[in-house]
């Protein structure tokens, strides 16, 4: 499964309106429970996972972006939730963040979360991408970057 087949209109938050990490690991978490549907025991499970994840060092790269990421046990598919701040935010890294993309994978399949990670990192070496995903301001905007 290619990243353009992962990417859903329903998981991208514009704006995210959290202000520290914890908050906007939570806040991705929850859009992801909601439209999957999972109970909130998973998505506990999963906001731990993706903590401890951050534990082991920030996911937060160059160009104001962070990938937040775990592997979970009883997922079905990848998924990968978007969030974008209009204030950057202080995710660990050595700057500042404004683009979220957390990635949950299936525990059993390593091969397509580490795909998936590198992925988003390839897409978002482009300033101009980077750029026109902190400029977009609705979640339609941002869907039609993957697709255009």
């Amino acid at each position: 499964m290619g990243l353009a087949e992962t990417i859903k209109k329903e998981l991208i938050i514009n704006p995210l309106t959290s202000a520290n990490r914890d908050s906007i690991i939570r806040d991705l978490v929850s859009r992801y429970a909601s439209v999957s549907g999972i109970s909130s025991d998973k998505a506990e499970e999963i906001v731990n996972s993706v903590r401890e994840r951050e534990l082991l060092g920030s996911t937060a790269m160059e160009k104001g972006i962070a990938i937040p990421h775990a592997r979970i046990n009883g997922l079905d598919e990848v998924a990968v939730v978007i969030g974008i701040s209009r204030l950057p935010i202080d995710f660990g890294g050595e700057e500042k963040t404004r683009v979220f993309f957390l990635v949950l994978a299936p525990d059993e399949r390593p091969q397509e979360h580490i795909q998936t990670l590198s992925s988003i990192a390839r897409l978002c070496m482009s300033d101009v991408f980077v750029r026109m995903l902190t400029n977009a301001r609705t979640p339609d905007e941002v869907y039609q970057l993957f697709f255009d």
